[in-house]
């Protein structure tokens, strides 16, 4: 069974004359351990095996909060990430004046006068997917900042291991709820500086800063700028601009060299004199643009960009349609050993700041004068219709590059996947559901044996072992009566054998209609206590709060992991008040999973499975492995899940 990392809280350091605290928290799993602080819900460092910190920033959170921290290091920025014009914000026909803190802009929500970045966040150790997490909570008034609306934050941190054997995932969620009826808006991203040579004088090299990193960025387009970084709200494919395109794996030295004598004019000598140096001969330059991420069906959360440092690796994967590339172009000898981890200078760091694009605050009046393209990034805006804001981020740092690659998965065929996303890529997915129906009407029987793939003879052990199971679970009833699901039933195989035993009605969903039309014949006179749904699982809609439990076994296997995902989420809001969801699936040891070419499905490993299941907002609340299934076959847990937010 995968967990999640613990959670510690350490010593708060006291700020000076204030009766505030900075509250530290450190996130442990495998050989990683990222330190939090409640300042900007930042995070201070990132170390592996103690050896490397792979996050720029201050010696501590004192240094932090003395600087005002005027380069956003590792803190959350908000309440609207990035620039907007000439600090003028207007919404339903009133213009709001914000700080010009960026001149002629606004920036990051705020500088030194209290953005996002520069509070204190509360903080507390909650439960997060099997282990523990950190959340970081804020309150901001109407008129905070400049801003109009009132709105409460959260951002919440947490560590599981990777699909390989020894990397690890830091997860960061991001909500923010309006609260009252003024509508406001909303854009948060998270503005570390990364440096996977361990860039501290504590274990690592910062002499080079990220000049000998590579980079690649999933976006085939970008949105450029006017002379102050605001975007001229068009987009801009990258065949336009080869300066600009990370679609391949590019080193940063060569890109930044590349700009410095096409954009900035340099010649080469004096480009690369500058990077010798790490000091810009005429200013700072670099890149500081946002990339519009590339749709990536069949994932669950797309893969944004690829840091790599020899055998070190940081993926970034966000549901955010843009990202910030950054490459710490302004740092300076004012961010020194003095303060700092090590003296910075530019270049030392990059920031990936996954986000809505930048000054693109534009009310749905004013649409159809933008570019559709653009508008589909723009920055959502909390009204009373539409309340809620969320960004997930998850960031994967593998230290064995090549073995992680080389576990990750297969197929049939014997074809080798460096990654999931690379295993989605090369699928046709618009024949992806057709081609396992057709198999499934070609090969599947409407028996126990055709739906078991020939081997129905472990149906009944099968079924003792899910009895056993739910013999140790409590059922809720709703008015005196409760109602199970069957997903993906085919004959009704488990409602027969096991649902009808604990629940008064069940519900069959199938795709199918040739299985599903069986069913009642099979099930015999309790076919009057069922519903039949012929419908494809990643189409279903089912209704809200009805079920006590949803049954869904040797099916998701045949879903995409996007539309595993939403799915899941969908049974979560079916279930009543302390209902369950048990799912039981194939798993595999090793890779991390087998794509079987013939009927379009993916067998998981338990990892893959749980990475799943924690992006679809539920918890394990209970588990074991199925007994007595003989040693050809693959191994079968059962998982009970809930919503994590349900008690």
């Amino acid at each position: 069974m995968m967990d999640c990392g613990t959670a510690t809280e350490l010593a708060s350091q006291a700020i000076d004359s204030s009766n505030d605290s900075l509250r530290l928290f450190s996130l442990s799993m495998r050989e990683s351990k990222v330190l939090l602080c409640s300042l900007g819900a930042s995070i201070q460092s990132w170390r592996h095996n103690d050896s490397f910190d792979i996050v720029l920033g201050y010696k501590d959170a004192s240094n932090m909060h003395q600087t005002k921290n005027p380069v956003y290091f590792s803190s959350i920025v908000g309440r609207v990430a990035n620039r907007i014009a000439k600090g003028k914000l207007s919404l339903n026909g009133a213009m709001h004046e914000l700080e010009i803190n960026d001149p002629p802009n606004h920036l990051h929500g705020g500088g030194v006068s209290g953005g996002f970045s520069h509070r204190v966040w509360n903080g507390d150790i909650v439960s997060v997917c099997g282990g523990q997490g950190v959340q970081f909570s804020l309150t901001s008034e109407d008129g905070d900042q400049g801003f109009p609306g009132k709105v409460h934050v959260t951002a919440t941190y947490s560590l599981r291991p990777s699909l390989s054997s020894s990397g690890v995932v830091l997860r960061l969620e991001m909500e923010a709820r309006l609260i009252g009826d003024k509508p406001s808006p909303i854009n948060l991203a998270q503005h570390s500086y990364f440096n996977l040579s361990g860039h501290s004088s504590h274990g690592g090299d910062s002499s080079k800063g990220i000049l000998d990193h590579t980079l690649r960025l999933h976006a085939d387009s970008y949105t450029p700028v006017d002379q102050t970084a605001i975007p001229t709200r068009k987009i801009q494919s990258l065949d336009d601009d080869p300066v600009m395109d990370w679609r391949k794996e590019r080193n940063v030295r060569q890109a930044l060299h590349q700009y410095g004598v096409e954009q900035m004019d340099l010649s080469a000598d004096a480009a690369e004199n500058d990077l010798n140096t790490r000091t810009p001969s005429i200013g700072p330059y670099g890149f500081d643009h946002n990339y519009v991420v590339r749709k990536q069906p069949g994932t669950s959360i797309p893969k944004v960009a690829e840091l790599s440092y020899q055998d070190r690796k940081l993926t970034v994967y966000s549901t955010a349609p843009g990202i910030q590339l950054y490459t710490a172009n302004c740092l300076s000898s004012s961010e020194n050993a003095s303060i700092c981890k090590t003296d910075y200078k530019a270049w030392s760091g990059v920031c990936l700041e996954t986000q809505h694009f930048p000054d693109s605050i534009i009310e749905s009046e004013k649409e159809a004068e933008v570019d559709p393209a653009f508008c589909a990034g723009k920055c959502p805006i909390l009204t009373p219709q539409s309340p809620n804001y969320s960004h997930c981020i998850d960031y994967c740092l593998e230290t064995d590059e090549k073995a992680a690659e080389e576990t990750c998965g297969s197929d049939t065929l014997s074809q080798k996947y460096a990654s999931v996303e690379d295993m989605w890529r090369t699928q046709d997915l618009s024949t992806w559901y057709k081609r396992a129906k057709e198999y499934y009407e070609d090969n599947c029987a409407a028996t126990i044996e055709g739906v078991l793939g020939g081997i129905g003879w472990i149906s009944d052990i099968d079924l003792n072992g899910s009895r056993e199971f739910l013999k140790e679970i409590t059922l809720p009833k709703t008015e005196g009566h409760s109602v199970a699901c069957e997903c993906g039933a085919g004959i009704g195989r488990v409602t027969k054998g096991l649902l009808l035993d604990f629940c008064e009605r069940s519900d069959l969903v199938e795709s199918s209609e040739r299985l599903l039309f069986a069913a009642p014949e099979y099930i015999g006179t309790d076919a009057s206590k069922c519903r039949f749904f012929a419908t494809d699982l990643q189409e279903w809609e089912p209704p809200k709060k009805r079920y006590s439990i949803v049954w869904i076994q040797w099916v998701l296997c045949y879903l995409t992991d996007d539309d595993i995902v939403k799915f899941l989420r969908r049974c979560g809001e079916s279930l009543v008040d302390g209902g369950i969801i048990v799912m039981k699936e194939n798993t595999c040891a090793d890779p991390a999973f087998v794509l079987d070419v013939d009927d379009a499905s993916s067998t998981r490993s338990i990892p893959y499975w749980l990475d799943l299941i924690f992006k679809s907002g539920l918890k394990v609340v209970q588990h074991k492995m199925q007994d007595d299934f003989p040693d050809d076959i693959y191994a079968v847990p059962l998982f009970a899940l809930q919503p994590v937010l349900q008690s």
